[in-house]
C-alpha cells in the first residue's frame, strides 16, 4: 500500500514566520503588536478576541496562525513573540522554560467529519475500515490534531483501526476539513467546532467513542521571550476572561 500524501509545507512556513518576527524585532515602542502564535484551528475565536482587545485596550495584536508544532519550533529557533495559543496543552508543556504562565481557555474535543455522499456508508468509527473508504488525519510532527489521531489509533482494536485507510496527512487541521468538504477523502478526524464552519453544513459527525477518544485542554501561555511582559499579561488576563466566552460560543466545550 503507498504511503499517504502529507501537505508538508513546514519550511515555507518557517521561513515567512521568522522574516516577520525579524521584521518587528529590536525597540518596541507602545504601539508597536503584541506577538501572538495561535494553532490554526483556533483562528475563528483568536481573530474575535485580538479584535475585542485591541478596542478595549489599543494595543494591536499581530496572530500568527500553523500548526502547533510548527509554532513551537518557530519559537525555539526565533526566541520571539509574547504568547502562545497551540491546540493542545502538551504543547505548553513541551515549550518548557519558554512558558512563563498560562492560562485555561477552553476544550478541544475531537471528531470525525464524514462528507455527505458516504453518510449513509459511514456511521460507526469501525465503518472507516472498509475497503476502498479514503480517510485524512493530521500530520503528528505538525498539528495537534495529528498527535491526537496517533493517541486514537493507539487505543483502537486492530479490526477497527483505519490506518490502512489514510491516504492523505495534512500539516494544519484546516486542510483537513476543505479535504472533506471537496470530496477529496471520504471522512477526517478533526475538531468538532470546526463542524460550524462555513461550508460545513453538509458534513456529518461521527462521534469517536470516550474510550477511544482524547479531549484537550486549550491554554495560552506567555512566553519567556516576550519584549512586552506587562502587555503580555494583560493579555493572557483578558484570555482567561471574556476569551473563555468566546471559545465557548464557538463550540470549544466537551459537550
Amino acid at each position: 500500500m503507498p504511503f499517504p500524501k502529507t501537505t508538508s509545507r513546514i519550511l515555507p512556513i518557517l521561513t515567512a514566520l521568522m522574516l516577520l518576527l525579524f521584521s518587528i524585532s529590536g525597540c518596541r515602542g507602545n504601539d508597536d503588536p503584541l506577538i501572538v502564535y495561535s494553532g490554526k484551528g483556533l483562528k475563528l475565536p483568536m481573530d474575535e478576541i485580538a479584535a475585542a482587545y485591541e478596542e478595549q485596550t489599543g494595543t494591536p495584536v499581530e496572530i500568527i496562525y500553523a500548526g502547533s508544532n510548527t509554532l513551537l519550533s518557530t519559537i525555539k529557533k526565533t526566541q520571539s513573540g509574547d504568547i502562545f495559543v497551540p491546540g493542545s496543552q502538551a504543547y505548553i508543556t513541551n515549550a518548557g522554560e519558554l512558558i512563563t504562565s498560562h492560562e485555561f481557555v477552553g476544550h478541544h474535543t475531537p471528531t470525525i467529519a464524514v462528507s455527505q455522499k458516504m453518510a449513509s456508508k459511514i456511521q460507526e468509527i469501525e465503518d472507516l475500515s472498509k475497503p476502498g473508504t479514503k480517510v485524512a488525519t493530521g500530520n503528528a510532527d505538525m498539528a495537534a490534531i495529528g498527535r491526537i489521531t496517533d493517541a486514537i489509533l493507539k487505543k483502537m482494536p486492530p479490526e477497527e483501526s483505519f490506518q490502512g485507510n489514510i491516504v492523505v496527512t495534512a500539516s494544519t487541521v484546516n486542510e483537513l476539513i476543505q479535504l472533506v468538504i471537496d470530496g477529496e477523502v471520504d471522512a477526517a478526524l478533526i475538531w468538532r467546532d470546526m463542524l460550524s464552519w462555513d461550508g460545513a453544513d453538509n458534513l456529518t459527525e461521527l462521534t469517536i467513542p470516550a474510550e477511544y477518544n482524547a479531549i484537550k485542554e486549550i491554554r495560552a501561555g506567555i512566553l519567556s521571550t516576550t519584549a512586552s511582559p506587562k502587555q503580555a499579561k494583560k493579555f493572557l488576563e483578558f484570555m482567561q476572561a471574556d476569551g473563555r466566552r468566546v471559545f465557548a460560543q464557538h463550540g470549544f466545550t466537551r459537550d
